[in-house]
């Protein structure tokens, strides 16, 4: 794998990544809204240390 494919998948990984995130942050760019997606966010299981 060269440099440039490297890149263009770390450029889409971050892209995916920073509109999930934007999603999750900010419901209505999709027109979604608080309460669903708090109750969404909140169904996630937790991953940590006990």
């Amino acid at each position: 794998m060269n440099k440039l494919q490297l890149g263009l998948r770390t450029l889409g990984l971050l892209a995916v990544v920073v509109s999930s995130t934007a999603v999750l942050v900010q419901p209505e760019l999709i027109g979604g809204s608080s309460p669903a997606t708090a109750y969404a966010i909140g169904s996630i299981p937790v991953v940590g240390h006990h």
